[in-house]
Protein backbone atom coordinates (compact mmCIF):
# COMPACT_ATOMS: atom_id res chain seq x y z
CA UNK A 1 0.00 0.00 0.00
CA UNK A 2 3.02 2.47 0.91
CA UNK A 3 4.23 1.66 -2.63
CA UNK A 4 1.19 2.82 -4.01
CA UNK A 5 0.82 5.72 -2.30
CA UNK A 6 4.41 6.99 -2.82
CA UNK A 7 4.12 5.86 -6.75
CA UNK A 8 1.08 8.09 -6.83
CA UNK A 9 3.01 10.85 -5.11
CA UNK A 10 5.86 10.61 -7.47
CA UNK A 11 3.78 10.19 -10.53
CA UNK A 12 1.89 13.70 -9.25
CA UNK A 13 4.95 15.33 -8.94
CA UNK A 14 6.73 14.45 -12.07
CA UNK A 15 3.80 15.31 -14.50
CA UNK A 16 3.40 18.86 -12.35
CA UNK A 17 4.46 21.29 -15.04
CA UNK A 18 5.81 24.63 -14.13
CA UNK A 19 5.54 27.55 -16.39
CA UNK A 20 7.95 30.56 -16.07
CA UNK A 21 6.29 33.82 -16.32
CA UNK A 22 8.56 36.88 -17.93
CA UNK A 23 8.08 40.02 -16.58
CA UNK A 24 8.81 43.27 -19.01
CA UNK A 25 10.71 45.36 -16.12
CA UNK A 26 10.43 49.09 -17.33
CA UNK A 27 13.33 51.03 -17.21
CA UNK A 28 14.45 54.86 -17.93
CA UNK A 29 12.12 57.69 -18.50
CA UNK A 30 10.54 59.23 -21.82
CA UNK A 31 11.67 63.32 -21.08
CA UNK A 32 9.65 65.30 -23.50
CA UNK A 33 6.51 65.77 -25.21
CA UNK A 34 3.30 63.43 -25.36
CA UNK A 35 5.02 60.57 -23.58
CA UNK A 36 6.51 62.57 -20.75
CA UNK A 37 7.16 59.95 -17.37
CA UNK A 38 6.70 57.22 -18.78
CA UNK A 39 9.16 54.58 -18.66
CA UNK A 40 10.53 52.50 -21.54
CA UNK A 41 10.17 49.18 -22.66
CA UNK A 42 11.88 46.50 -25.27
CA UNK A 43 10.13 46.78 -28.67
CA UNK A 44 9.00 44.42 -31.07
CA UNK A 45 12.06 42.46 -33.32
CA UNK A 46 10.12 43.43 -36.39
CA UNK A 47 10.25 47.19 -36.01
CA UNK A 48 14.28 45.94 -35.50
CA UNK A 49 13.93 44.12 -38.88
CA UNK A 50 12.55 47.38 -40.42
CA UNK A 51 15.21 49.43 -39.24
CA UNK A 52 17.63 46.88 -40.28
CA UNK A 53 16.04 46.56 -43.58
CA UNK A 54 16.27 50.43 -44.16
CA UNK A 55 19.81 50.25 -42.92
CA UNK A 56 21.08 47.67 -45.16
CA UNK A 57 18.85 48.47 -47.90
CA UNK A 58 20.67 51.93 -48.62
CA UNK A 59 24.01 50.31 -48.28
CA UNK A 60 23.12 47.99 -51.32
CA UNK A 61 21.06 51.04 -53.27
CA UNK A 62 17.78 48.56 -52.62
CA UNK A 63 15.82 51.99 -53.00
CA UNK A 64 12.61 50.23 -53.69
CA UNK A 65 13.01 48.23 -50.08
CA UNK A 66 13.58 51.41 -47.95
CA UNK A 67 10.21 52.76 -49.95
CA UNK A 68 8.03 49.42 -48.46
CA UNK A 69 9.30 50.41 -45.41
CA UNK A 70 9.20 54.07 -44.98
CA UNK A 71 5.85 55.59 -44.39
CA UNK A 72 4.68 58.01 -46.61
CA UNK A 73 6.52 61.46 -45.52
CA UNK A 74 9.73 60.54 -43.36
CA UNK A 75 11.57 63.58 -41.19
CA UNK A 76 15.47 63.04 -41.89
CA UNK A 77 17.80 65.07 -39.50
CA UNK A 78 21.19 64.62 -40.59
CA UNK A 79 24.19 64.69 -39.10
CA UNK A 80 25.45 68.04 -40.54
CA UNK A 81 23.69 71.19 -41.25
CA UNK A 82 21.19 71.04 -39.13
CA UNK A 83 18.36 71.01 -41.02
CA UNK A 84 15.29 69.01 -41.11
CA UNK A 85 14.94 67.14 -44.36
CA UNK A 86 10.93 66.27 -45.04
CA UNK A 87 10.90 63.51 -47.39
CA UNK A 88 7.65 62.58 -49.64
CA UNK A 89 7.30 59.65 -51.29
CA UNK A 90 8.79 58.48 -53.61
CA UNK A 91 12.11 59.96 -52.69
CA UNK A 92 14.18 57.35 -54.05
CA UNK A 93 15.97 60.13 -55.96
CA UNK A 94 17.01 61.95 -53.28
CA UNK A 95 18.81 58.53 -51.57
CA UNK A 96 20.50 58.12 -54.97
CA UNK A 97 21.95 61.74 -54.96
CA UNK A 98 23.49 60.92 -52.05
CA UNK A 99 24.92 57.74 -53.34
CA UNK A 100 25.92 59.46 -56.31
CA UNK A 101 29.62 59.99 -55.60
CA UNK A 102 30.12 56.22 -54.26
CA UNK A 103 31.23 52.80 -56.11
CA UNK A 104 29.95 51.11 -52.57
CA UNK A 105 29.32 51.84 -49.16
CA UNK A 106 30.04 48.97 -46.25
CA UNK A 107 27.93 48.92 -43.21
CA UNK A 108 28.54 46.71 -40.39
CA UNK A 109 26.19 47.24 -37.62
CA UNK A 110 27.21 46.50 -33.87
CA UNK A 111 23.97 45.50 -32.25
CA UNK A 112 20.15 46.56 -33.01
CA UNK A 113 17.54 47.79 -29.74
CA UNK A 114 13.67 48.55 -30.12
CA UNK A 115 12.22 50.24 -26.83
CA UNK A 116 8.87 51.97 -26.72
CA UNK A 117 7.51 54.03 -24.05
CA UNK A 118 5.17 52.37 -22.03
CA UNK A 119 1.27 51.92 -23.13
CA UNK A 120 2.53 52.09 -26.57
CA UNK A 121 1.26 50.18 -28.86
CA UNK A 122 2.36 51.50 -32.05
CA UNK A 123 5.60 53.54 -31.64
CA UNK A 124 8.91 52.22 -31.43
CA UNK A 125 12.46 53.97 -31.64
CA UNK A 126 14.89 51.93 -32.54
CA UNK A 127 18.50 53.40 -32.25
CA UNK A 128 21.36 51.06 -34.50
CA UNK A 129 25.25 52.18 -34.38
CA UNK A 130 27.47 50.78 -37.45
CA UNK A 131 30.54 51.50 -38.94
CA UNK A 132 30.12 52.86 -42.65
CA UNK A 133 32.79 52.46 -44.82
CA UNK A 134 32.44 54.54 -48.37
CA UNK A 135 34.32 54.09 -51.48
CA UNK A 136 34.19 56.66 -53.83
CA UNK A 137 34.28 56.47 -57.36
CA UNK A 138 37.82 58.88 -57.30
CA UNK A 139 39.24 56.03 -55.68
CA UNK A 140 39.32 57.52 -51.91
CA UNK A 141 37.68 55.43 -48.78
CA UNK A 142 35.45 57.63 -46.32
CA UNK A 143 35.44 55.90 -42.61
CA UNK A 144 32.60 56.88 -40.23
CA UNK A 145 31.37 55.45 -36.80
CA UNK A 146 27.59 56.26 -37.61
CA UNK A 147 24.49 56.13 -34.90
CA UNK A 148 21.18 56.15 -36.74
CA UNK A 149 18.06 56.28 -34.64
CA UNK A 150 14.49 55.42 -36.32
CA UNK A 151 10.55 56.51 -35.32
CA UNK A 152 8.62 53.33 -36.23
CA UNK A 153 4.88 53.75 -36.38
CA UNK A 154 2.61 51.41 -37.40
CA UNK A 155 5.18 49.02 -39.09
CA UNK A 156 6.67 52.22 -40.75
CA UNK A 157 9.79 54.08 -40.91
CA UNK A 158 8.65 58.13 -39.88
CA UNK A 159 11.55 59.81 -38.86
CA UNK A 160 15.44 59.09 -39.00
CA UNK A 161 18.02 61.11 -36.79
CA UNK A 162 21.80 60.65 -37.43
CA UNK A 163 25.05 60.97 -35.94
CA UNK A 164 28.35 60.57 -37.07
CA UNK A 165 32.41 60.48 -36.37
CA UNK A 166 35.36 59.92 -38.46
CA UNK A 167 36.84 56.90 -38.04
CA UNK A 168 40.24 56.40 -37.89
CA UNK A 169 41.08 53.26 -37.47
CA UNK A 170 40.06 49.67 -39.12
CA UNK A 171 38.08 47.08 -37.74
CA UNK A 172 39.20 43.75 -36.94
Amino acid sequence: MKKIILLFVFTAFISCETKTVEVVKPAGEWLVGNWTGKKMIPGPEEDAQTAMDVIMGYADKDFELMMEKSADTVMFFPEKGGEIVELVKPFDDFLKSLQEPYDSIVRTPYNVYPIRPEGSDNFTIVTVPFTEIRYAKDGSVEKERVIERFWVVDGKVVRVNKWAAELNWTLK
